[in-house]
């Protein structure tokens, strides 16, 4: 008798052992989960400084801000238990037709209104959108200047390759990073709807008649700092915003067909010799 219940014993400990690791595994993981905040210099105006590695023209993957040395010596001290907005739903659609489009972000936040209110009493906080573009579509710098100038952003900037003359084929990829004020507004409270005008560059032949260009998800932050600092000790709090995977945004952007090639040189050569010779008659009967 003794023979039968000791084992039962022995599986009855083992999975006493193993529920209570696994239960004192779980606060640890949560805590873990909370923590997602870092800090940056209020000298420096951009995340994407310390976020993005755009040198010699090529945008390299973008790095975690736990990564940036600097950033865990300028959080300590720091409570990252304050309770800033959460964000609730985010959703990107490409509007608009042909070779200009717009990237519309609609972003809700989801915390009780009196508690965005009452942090925005003590914080200045706007939102970040770091939106990574693919090779073949760009955004024009001196276009998205004037939205800082008409205050629909509070700052812009575009990094890695900002030629807008080369093609899709010549040209490397790029970043935009925009800065929204936040706060409530009087038509969509805490709804902010955010437009980032795009262009597409001249994509390469292909038999299909369109080449597909495809946006991965954007990156999301919170940045704030409190109004009271002093400017000497000033710094920006990050907080990443953890958003689900935007809306798949697709650009089939119109382009040449190679079989048609032949034809189009020879016409194009055709009409400038044309062209060429009615210049030269012209001016031969003139004189």
């Amino acid at each position: 008798m003794a023979v039968r219940i000791r084992p039962c014993l022995l599986a009855v400990a083992f999975f006493a052992v193993s529920w209570v690791s696994g239960a004192s595994s779980v606060p640890q993981k949560v805590d873990n989960s909370q923590k997602s905040f870092n800090c940056m210099r209020c000298s420096t105006t951009y995340v994407a400084d310390a976020y993005l590695d755009a040198l010699t023209g090529q945008l390299a993957q973008h790095r975690d801000l736990t990564e940036v040395p600097e950033t865990a010596d300028l959080c300590k001290g720091l409570d990252d238990d304050l309770d800033v907005p959460v964000l609730s739903e985010v959703h990107r659609q490409l509007v608009g037709e042909g070779s200009h489009r717009r990237l519309v972000y609609s972003v809700k936040f989801g915390n009780c209104e009196d508690d965005a209110v009452k942090f925005l009493d003590g914080y200045d906080a706007n939102l970040v959108i770091i939106e990574k573009l693919p090779s073949g579509v760009f955004a024009d710098p001196f276009e998205l200047q004037h939205f800082v100038e008409r205050k629909v952003f509070l700052d812009v900037a575009v990094f890695g390759d900002t030629n807008l003359e080369l093609p899709s084929a010549l040209s490397n990829r790029s970043a935009v990073e925009i800065h929204f004020d936040f706060k409530p507004s009087t038509t969509m409270g805490w709804n902010l709807v955010v437009e980032l005008p795009l262009h597409a560059r001249y994509p390469p032949l292909d038999s299909s008649g369109y080449a597909t260009v495809e946006f991965g998800s954007p990156d999301l932050l919170l940045r704030y700092r409190k109004k009271d600092t002093h400017p000497d000790s000033c710094i920006w709090v990050l907080k990443n915003l953890d958003a689900e995977p935007v809306d798949k945004a697709v650009w089939r952007v119109p382009c040449g067909d190679g079989a048609h090639a032949g034809f189009v040189s020879s016409l194009t050569f055709i009409s400038a010799l044309v062209c060429s010779m009615s210049v030269v008659l012209a001016a031969s009967l003139i004189s």
